[in-house]
């Protein structure tokens, strides 16, 4: 956390010369102090996060000598005395009380970090272990707590006729406060769930499903590769392995009951083929089928489901590093961050059958998985790839248990849409191919949302647009291998999509358009949303505009967010609500 967002607390030279040189000098003090704290808490961040805990050590030693330094400055006798005083009293209080809290986050926060040992959670021989992670629950509690101290003391403050500097700077501490709260909170919360995670009561069994974006689905794209990796007493290992062919597909009814909207807008092939699970855009009833097809294929008890896919992985490849993946027929691949996604979602259709695909598609799993649970990876890397993959709904899970079901809550890993538009008003754009092949890997996808919530709050308009390029030249088509562009129900290079919109929770659809024109589409509601599904057929090198407009229901929204499927290339994202402060 930036402690220095408080230096412009000591903007106590305004009142030097009603205060007197003693009080005037000790500002100037805690104001050297505090200049010097900014850059050692970026220091000791980097520290702390790259496991050099002798380093970090040293820094907070520094750190916590000049908070102390700036506290004292502050809160002696005559300090408190002058609080009384008109005009300035107040500014003199907010600046000891700062002060105060900038210490205590210091002591209380940032040096206990650094008993953390984040390597702790570094996998040794394929282990984590549990008793150090066990270790960690109660700095993590205390920091938070301590925390929620420094919030309570800020909210005492009375800010009324602070001036403009004092005002703007306690603003800044109190909302970095209030951001890191949450964090730290949940931090200390997924740490004591964590044991239980790992095994350490009972073996769990996680289902790793992978989409693959090259056929896109709502999430991602279809479920290609599953492994089990159960944890036991902290060990990681890979216990089964499938592919999407080792279900019973194309089977009669689906496998489990199937939402009535959910069936409207996809068909009932969303439950007789296990390729067509990833439909809906809430993860989690895609993994009621998933599990379904699991059980009845194999039988295993599945704890909890995990989804990822090749871009997500491609991520994880920057923490751990390139992996040999064998191949079984000649020499082993090397992938690597850069050239993964292209090996996995189109390169590897070019080099190998469909039973050859199979085998490295699932050697490629237990390669990234061994490079992960071997060790290699600094904690801080792979931290900051899993949480790029989360933002980008590339990673979303499905807890084991209810307690891991609150933290997860709504968040984008969940893979969950919210059921309310209270905290944040979603809209979505979900792209489902039917071409039947491997060709979303050419497609670009960009989308944008325009709402009038602020501004006709008593009836407002969402307009989601989305414009999809098929980027392949028709030059480029001849060269396709069968496996990527199979000439079954489209012409070679040709992408046919159905593009599903979402309105806000208790919206309706009120129309849809195509390059400007009304059309028409499958209308349902689902997951309390109004939803539409329109088709689109993208020749190479052509794009089409795709809009459509919902109404919303009277009542308070909160901020506009949209959601989309992640796709294999970047997907550009506009936002526009007029009205709203931002």
């Amino acid at each position: 956390m930036e402690l220095g967002i408080v230096l412009a607390l000591v903007v106590i030279g305004t009142a030097g010369g009603v205060v007197g040189n003693r009080v005037y000098a000790q500002a100037m003090e805690a104001k050297s102090s505090l200049e010097q704290v900014m850059p050692l808490t970026s220091t000791v961040r980097d520290q702390i996060l790259s496991g050099d805990t002798e380093a970090a050590s040293a820094t907070i030693a520094q750190l916590t000598a000049l908070t102390s330094d700036a506290r004292s400055q502050t809160d002696d006798r005559m300090w408190k005395s002058l609080e009384w005083l008109p005009f300035v009293g107040d500014d003199l209080h907010a600046i000891r009380v700062a002060s105060a809290v900038t210490d205590d986050l210091a002591t209380a926060v940032i040096a206990p970090a650094n008993d953390l040992n984040l390597n702790a959670l570094r996998p040794v021989d394929g282990a984590v272990d549990i008793a150090a992670v066990a270790g960690m629950q109660s700095t993590v509690a205390a920091a938070s707590a301590a925390l929620d101290t420094a919030a309570a003391d800020l909210a005492t403050l009375d800010r009324a006729d602070l001036i403009p500097q004092v005002d703007g700077a306690l603003t800044q501490l109190t909302e970095a406060v209030t951001a890191v709260r949450p964090l730290l909170g949940g931090a200390s919360e997924i740490i004591g769930v964590l044991p239980a995670a790992l095994g350490a009561d009972a073996p769990r069994n996680y289902l790793l499903v992978f989409q693959n974006n090259a056929e896109s689905r709502s999430t991602g794209g279809i479920p290609a590769a599953f492994a089990l990796v159960t944890a036991d007493k902290g060990k990681l290992s890979i216990t089964q392995q499938a592919a999407s062919t080792n279900f019973r597909n194309d089977r009669a009814t689906p496998i489990v009951p199937l939402d009535p909207g959910l069936q409207r807008l996809y068909g009932d092939k969303v439950g007789r083929w296990v390729m067509d699970a990833t439909m809906s855009p809430d993860f989690s009833e895609s993994v009621d089928i998933l599990r379904a097809y699991w059980a009845e294929s194999f039988g295993t008890q599945v704890d909890a489901v995990i989804s990822f896919d090749p871009v997500a992985l491609s991520y994880l490849l920057q923490a751990t590093g390139p992996v040999s993946v064998p191949t079984g027929t000649g020499e082993p691949v090397t992938i690597t961050s850069e050239n993964a996604v292209q090996m996995l979602l189109h390169d590897a259709y070019n080099l190998f059958d469909q039973e050859q695909q199979d085998v490295f598609f699932a050697a490629t799993a237990r390669s990234v998985f061994d490079a992960v649970v071997s060790g290699g990876a600094v904690p801080r890397a792979l931290f900051e790839s899993l949480t790029h993959a989360v933002d980008e709904s590339r990673l979303l899970y499905s807890p084991a248990t209810e307690e891991e079901a609150k933290l997860v809550g709504d968040s984008k890993l969940s893979g969950r849409l919210p059921d309310s538009n209270e905290n944040r008003t979603l809209v979505g754009v979900y792209a489902n191919d039917f071409t039947a092949a491997k060709m979303d890997y050419f497609m670009q996808l960009d989308v944008a949302a325009a709402s009038t919530q602020c501004t006709a709050p008593e009836s407002p308009v969402f307009t989601t647009t989305a414009t999809l390029t098929n980027t392949i030249t028709r030059k480029e088509v001849p060269a396709l291998s069968q496996s990527v562009d199979p000439p079954r129900y489209f012409h070679r290079g040709h992408v046919a999509t159905y593009l599903v919109f979402y309105g806000p929770v208790g919206s309706t659809f009120t129309g849809a358009t195509v390059d400007g024109e009304p059309v028409r589409g499958t209308v349902a509601e689902h997951l309390g949303r109004g939803a539409v599904k329109i088709a689109v057929e993208n020749a190479p090198t052509q794009t089409h505009t795709v809009a459509a407009t919902f109404t919303g229901a009277e009542g308070e929204y909160g901020p506009l967010e949209l959601q989309h499927t992640p796709m294999v290339r970047p997907v550009g994202v506009e936002l526009t609500a007029e009205g709203c402060e931002p």
